[in-house]
């Protein structure tokens, strides 16, 4: 028995963030992952970190002489992008090494992002 997909009304919204990721040493996909999870976990707790039901889309590096840079995208629950903007400017470091987060832009679709930022 195949399992139906559940309709537009009855999933739940979400939104997408775009983001300028600055550092001086490379960093995996991996490893901005926990560094997201567990900085969402000591601002916020585990069951408000487990309302948020942040995913990590993409992450690609971008071309710079100066310095390491990447750009990424998000996805979020409808609601709680607020949290997550303020999880992203919290982060200044890993691993010892300098990092910054600017987010570029929210919205409700990845294509729109994609077409305005060249995210995937």
């Amino acid at each position: 028995m195949k399992l139906k997909i559940l309709p537009p009304t009855i999933r739940e919204k979400k939104r997408y963030i775009a983001f300028d990721l600055f550092t001086t040493k490379n960093i995996k996909k991996n490893e901005l992952i926990n560094l997201l999870g567990s900085t969402l976990i000591n601002l916020y707790g585990q069951i408000e970190s487990g309302h948020i039901n942040l995913w990590v889309i993409n992450i690609k590096p971008v071309t710079n002489n100066t310095r390491v840079q990447y750009k990424g995208l998000i996805k979020c629950q409808r609601g709680y992008e607020e949290e997550v903007l303020l999880c992203l400017s919290s982060i200044t470091h890993h691993k010892s090494n300098p990092l910054v987060i600017h987010t570029l832009s929210t919205s409700g679709t990845i294509k729109s992002l994609d077409d305005k930022y060249n995210l995937l």
